[in-house]
């Protein structure tokens, strides 16, 4: 009787706590040890004590104590069902108290073992998993590169949910872009907008499934609802302010991230978000340094080149290759003020021909366009409006979505614009750090073309000065009219056939109009003497070189031609005068401008002969190459002269 009555109180406690289990306890979470070894104590001890036999009251005792020990909740019904079956097979056996006591605290003991086991390795395996997560920063953003960060981040996010597919949005004002995708899932330059539920992401959630409830997912891509079943947004915040959103795609009929994996996928996107803040902070700030660096480089030609066309063809480069534009053209007004032509370009237009920027009038662009370029702002305008300085069909071709013209001003005066072509990919003008080197380049362009404008007036002025001082020579010596602005050309077409640089053939310019300046000092009766010179006034003669470079010596913005005007009667055998220099001593621009000095003198009349012809002129310097002449600057002048057909300057 008494093995009868412990069995039924024992079937009695099963059914009643299962029940009552199963009812109030039925999705909770963890199970702790100390609830699981609390329970198990007090029901030993019921059954144990044999107050099986107490009655109701003692079963309802019993099942609130176990409930209440487990109202931090169970992680599912195996748990309950094990402790059910260890008190049953514990009343059954209450006829043999030392048996029932083995095996009860045996199923005990292997119930809180198993239980440690489960718990200790779902432990270690969150700490090693939140151990890696919290080690991304060292281990994979030291690189600071974004690219690398996104593209590892993905996967390893891929990895830890068992995601599909996994990509990565920018926020931005007007919307969440994927424009730094780097997984497929949605095209780059998709603008994916977030409305309804979808904002909670942003906003109040560390994270939500869209689409998996049935209910309509507010998620708009390009205008156009999206389909998005089974999608988990993960928000990517830094000091609470969201930088962009992570989604991820899981396969169809797939399960929702339980707790644990969500909890981790939250942190490794916490830790993604500041990684990559990091490495933007990083990319940007070499970006400044980069465009500091051009700029310096900028301002360094601008001081130390006069050539505007090279200095604008490096703007042009420039904004090229720090804009992310595909075609930049700087247009320049002409003299008259009547219409814009391009004066340097860079991009997929530099080559000729139909495709190249046109000649732009101010009546091409619309009133208030221009308006707003004469007032010193930037205007951003489409295809259509850039027809006036583009064909349309190229930039379709090419790609091109926008154009901005930004003016390149100074003293209130319109010179030129700054045209930057951008690519049709990108779906919204430059932001403000892009503005801000855009006007960095437009002003040191426009200090260029300032400078260059001022250089010229200078330089006009400084030439009429030297070109005055030419013909007070030529008054003292009829013969020589317009010999300095003869000799000259010669020089200068020299010049441009070797391909000397600008600045140098400014500095031959100067000399070939003032390489007779030291005339003034040698007697006219000695300068227009129709026969032979005697010895004596020969070397009279010879002082001219000398006499000329100290007359200029006091004349700072002459400095520089002065060698070339001391040594233009050097002879390329050492035979010459001041100095008897020889060969590659010389100065090549004096060795120039002995060549057209003497070739200008040989087709021109003197008071002792008439002009030689052209052909006798060619001979005379075939005959003195190497001696009296520089061989290769002889050679490059013939060769002028067969081009041109003739005598260049003296027909």
């Amino acid at each position: 009787m008494k093995s009868e009555a412990a069995l039924g109180s024992g079937n009695k406690v099963g059914e009643r706590l299962r029940f009552s289990l199963e009812k109030r306890l039925a999705g909770k979470g963890h199970l702790s040890l100390a609830d699981v070894a609390s329970f198990c104590e007090a029901l030993s001890l019921f059954v144990y004590a044999g107050q099986e036999g107490s009655g109701e009251a003692g079963l309802e005792a019993l099942e609130e104590s176990a409930c209440a020990l487990f109202e931090s909740g169970v992680t599912g019904h195996e748990l309950a069902d094990a402790l059910l079956d260890a008190a049953e097979n514990a009343s059954a056996a209450r006829e043999g108290e030392v048996t029932f006591n083995r095996d009860f605290l045996r199923a005990q003991a292997a119930i809180m073992r198993a239980m440690e086991r489960a718990e200790r390795g779902k432990r270690e395996e969150m700490e090693r998993r939140l151990a890696e997560i919290d080690g991304f920063p060292e281990t994979i953003a030291a690189t600071l590169d974004p690219p690398t960060l996104k593209r590892m981040g993905l996967e390893r996010l891929k990895e830890i949910t068992g995601a599909r597919e996994a990509c990565l949005f920018r926020y931005e004002e007007r919307g969440i872009y994927a424009r730094d995708i780097e997984i497929s899932g949605v095209c780059p330059g998709e603008r994916m907008v977030l409305e309804g539920r979808a904002e909670i992401v942003l906003t109040r959630e560390k994270g939500a499934y869209l689409g998996a409830d049935g209910e309509p997912p507010g998620v708009l891509i390009d205008g156009k609802r999206a389909d998005l079943p089974g999608r988990l947004f993960l928000p990517l915040v830094v000091r609470g302010r969201t930088t962009g959103l992570v989604m991820l795609e899981r396969g169809p009929g797939e399960a929702v991230l339980g707790a644990d994996a969500l909890r981790i996928a939250r942190r490794f996107a916490d830790r993604m978000a500041v990684a990559l803040e990091n490495a933007g902070l990083h990319s940007r700030e070499q970006r400044k340094i980069r465009e500091m660096l051009a700029l310096l480089e900028l301002t360094r030609a601008i001081n130390s080149t006069l050539d505007l066309e090279e200095i604008l063809e490096r703007v042009a480069r420039m904004s090229v290759d720090l804009c992310g534009v595909r075609e930049c053209v700087v247009y320049l007004k002409d003299a008259g003020g009547g219409y814009y032509q391009p004066a340097a370009r860079h991009g997929f237009l530099s080559g000729d021909g139909e495709e190249g920027p046109r000649f732009l009038r101010p009546g091409d662009l619309g009133g208030e366009c221009l308006r707003c370029l004469e007032d010193g702002k930037h205007e951003l305008v489409g295809v259509v409006e850039a027809e006036a300085m583009f064909p349309r069909h190229a930039l379709l071709e090419h790609g091109v979505g926008k154009v901005l013209l930004h003016p390149l001003s100074s003293r209130e005066r319109l010179n030129g614009i700054l045209v930057l072509c951008y690519p049709s990919s990108r779906d919204k003008g430059p932001d403000r750090d892009e503005l801000e080197l855009i006007a960095a380049i437009a002003a040191q362009a426009s200090m260029a073309i300032e400078n260059a404008s001022l250089y010229e007036d200078i330089e006009r002025s400084y030439y009429s000065t030297i070109r005055a001082l030419a013909r007070a020579i030529e008054v003292k010596d009829p013969y020589t009219h317009g010999h300095s602005e003869r000799v000259t050309e010669y020089a200068l077409i020299i010049a441009e056939a070797m391909h000397l640089d600008e600045r140098e053939k400014q500095k031959l310019k100067y000399a070939a109009t003032l390489h007779d300046i030291g005339k003034i000092g040698i007697a006219g009766r000695v300068l227009n003497k129709p026969g032979a010179l005697t010895e004596e006034e020969y070397s009279h003669v010879k002082t001219h070189p000398l006499l000329g470079d100290s007359i200029i010596e006091p004349v700072e913005f002459l400095q520089e031609p002065r060698p070339i005007i001391l040594h233009h009667h050097e002879r390329y055998d050492g035979k010459g005068y001041p100095d008897g220099l020889k060969g590659e001593d010389i100065p090549l621009s004096a060795r120039i401008l002995s060549v057209a000095d003497a070739f200008e003198a040989m087709r021109s009349d003197r008071p002792y002969r008439r002009a030689l012809p052209l052909a006798e002129a060619v001979e005379e310097l075939k005959r003195n190459a190497g001696t009296q002449f520089d061989p290769r600057v002889v050679r490059v002048f013939l060769s002028v002269l067969e081009a041109y057909g003739g005598d260049p300057v003296n027909r």
